[in-house]
């Protein structure tokens, strides 16, 4: 009766199991390859971020000169009027 047993085993579940083991290489042959693509998607959105860094601190120190030249120009302003109020009182 084992023997019976251990046959019937043999022939309905070692086939199963090779078909599976087929389907985890074939998972695995798919992950690996998702991998590789999402590892190229990864190096692309870090250069177009480092892009997009590179911009906004190119922006910020092209406003920070544009502040320094509203400051001067705030000053300017100040001295241009005293000059203008000093030549009034002659």
């Amino acid at each position: 009766m084992a023997e019976k047993v251990t046959g019937w085993l043999e022939r309905v579940l070692l086939p199963q199991i090779g078909e599976l083991k087929g389907e985890v290489k074939a998972i695995n042959g798919r992950l690996d390859g998702l991998e590789g693509k999402v590892g190229g998607l990864e190096a692309k959105v870090d250069g177009e971020f480092a892009a997009v860094h590179t911009e906004i601190k190119r922006l910020d120190d092209k406003i920070d000169g544009l502040d320094k030249h509203m400051d001067f120009s705030q000053r300017l302003a100040v001295v241009e009027e005293r000059v203008n109020k000093l030549q009034a009182r002659k």
